[in-house]
């Protein structure tokens, strides 16, 4: 009996490798958070389990963690690509899982919690940084830090001023001095200032674009609220970067975010000169106005047009909550028809992102009154469309956990769920560097 129990242990020690043999790798395409990185843990027995763990920390102190338990091949390699998660905080094959799926550890949770810290310029954005741990057999074999980067390393930021107004350049790390590059405006949305097109202008140019974040209202000499903001801010941005020195003045392009993508497109309707359009959660017909410093949820929607362009407001849609736009019926048609913005007239080639399930700009179903529109009109292939049916309001570029997405406080609804916005997250950055690479 001795002699057998000495065999079997002599066997599983010779079927188990050494714990020093174990190798991490993590392809992470220089750390960019709009790509997934791939995990590969090599040195294991075939078919053994191990644990592997991500943690982070976000802008509040709060410890986000997620955790997963993959088994390795015949081989002896777990691959996050290829291995399917057993257990754990998803399951089954999602390199992007062990990011998507974090929860809080304690406290409240964050709808976005990689708030990307500025750095000491106001301008730049730090990375956050990830913590992995792979587990085997009970014991920490492995540890490593990852550094997602919303602004890659070498991009030059600058303050600089157009009509008056300060904005923000953000130019791509090794563009010869006299080199000519493609470049967009960035607008955030109905939150305003700079934060929103500060992101999209940080991620443009870690991609290789030049782009300048317009404040394009509640900044410097703009408005405080969204009541016939004039358009005319964001035409004097793009005719500002058509003149800089580092830009092809040819292959200029507006890009905004919820409210920013209602003004993007409603400012492209008047530059023929535009080369893209490019609306992330936005509609083709505006809401109503929106006041400001209301308490207690800041936001107050009012019955006034929040645009503007020469000096007259623009149409907008009024606020039905039986009504689905989508399909309005004869009584609600009119409505829509006259704040519709005429899309069909944009001279540059547009591109459109809703989340099916967004609860706050209904972007899903704006996605789709566009694109009938757009059809009608006979352009072709001019224009994209991206719809995720899962998501919500809140799509971004940028992989980060989505658990908590759907809630961001008691008086605004966002919808999508975990997955919808993971989906979303990891699809849609590579998607629209496709059409810019192809239509810019």
């Amino acid at each position: 009996m001795r002699m057998r129990w000495s065999v079997g242990v002599l066997l599983g020690v010779l079927t188990l490798p050494a714990l020093a043999d174990v190798r991490v790798n993590v392809e992470d395409h220089q750390g960019r958070a709009d790509r997934v990185p791939i995990i590969t843990v090599e040195g294991l027995a075939a078919a053994e389990a191990i644990q592997l763990r991500l943690s982070m920390q976000d802008s509040a102190g709060q410890r986000w963690q997620s955790q997963a338990v993959l088994r390795a091949d015949l081989q002896g390699i777990v691959d996050t690509s290829r291995s399917g998660s057993e257990q754990g905080s998803y399951r089954g094959i999602d390199a992007s899982g062990l990011i998507w799926s974090m929860q809080p550890q304690e406290g409240r949770a964050r709808a976005l919690p990689v708030q990307w810290q500025r750095s000491g310029d106001g301008v730049g954005f730090q990375p956050q940084t990830f913590e992995l741990e792979v587990e085997r057999a009970g014991s920490v074999v492995a540890r490593r830090s990852l550094q997602r980067h919303l602004m890659l390393p070498g991009v030059q930021v600058q303050r600089v001023e157009i009509g008056g107004r300060e904005a923000h350049l953000y130019l791509p790390s090794g563009q010869q001095a006299d080199a000519r590059a493609p470049a967009l405006v960035t607008l955030g949305g109905a939150e305003g200032g700079f934060d929103g097109g500060d992101l999209y202008a940080a991620w443009l140019a870690s991609n290789g674009y030049v782009a300048v974040s317009v404040a394009w209202y509640r900044g410097p000499g703009v408005p405080k609220d969204l009541i016939e903001v004039p358009l005319e801010t964001v035409r004097d941005a793009v005719h500002w970067l058509q003149r800089h020195p580092r830009v092809d003045p040819r292959r200029v392009g507006l890009m905004g975010g919820s409210w920013g993508g209602i003004v993007t497109m409603a400012t492209a309707v008047h530059l023929p000169e535009l080369r893209v359009a490019v609306s992330w959660v936005g509609s083709p017909a505006p809401f109503r106005g929106i006041a400001r410093d209301v308490v207690p949820a800041d936001f107050r929607a009012v019955d006034r047009s929040p645009l503007s362009w020469q000096g007259e407001p623009l149409p907008w849609l009024p606020y039905r909550e039986e009504v689905d736009w989508g399909r309005p019926g004869p009584h609600w048609e009119p409505a829509l028809r006259t704040a519709m913005l005429p899309i069909e007239n944009i001279a540059a080639r547009t591109l459109w992102i809703g989340g099916g399930d967004d609860r706050l700009g209904d972007s899903g179903v704006m996605l789709a009154v566009a694109q009938r529109r757009l059809a009608a009109a006979g352009r072709g292939d001019r224009d994209r469309f991206l719809y995720y049916s899962d998501a919500g309001h809140l799509i971004t570029p940028f992989l980060q956990p989505t658990t908590h997405r759907h809630d961001v406080g008691p008086y605004i609804e966002v919808g999508g769920t975990a997955e919808g916005h993971a989906r979303a997250d990891r699809e849609v950055g590579p998607a629209v560097l496709a059409f810019l690479a192809e239509a810019l």
